[in-house]
């Protein structure tokens, strides 16, 4: 299958973004992103948004816990 553009990319990520703006568990956003496999989507997608700072946990001490949910930024004005 041919890759997806850039933009399309960027279109996904952002909207990814915006649905978290309510803290979401991995298999919210995965199932709101048509993901099914749970290891590429990790590997792929949330933890290179959690490395650049655009999604963050919601207990930041316990990265494996089964309670965890994601969250952005992306509307508060206090962040960029």
């Amino acid at each position: 299958t041919p890759q997806a553009t850039p933009q399309a990319e960027n279109d996904k990520i952002n909207a990814l973004l915006e649905y978290c703006i309510e803290p979401r568990s991995r298999e919210e956003i995965q199932e709101f992103m048509g993901l099914k496999d749970r290891k590429h989507f990790r590997l792929e997608i949330l933890n290179p948004l959690i490395q650049e700072g655009k999604l963050f946990l919601t207990i930041p001490d316990k990265p494996n816990s089964p309670n965890q949910k994601y969250y952005s930024y992306l509307k508060d004005p206090n962040h960029v």
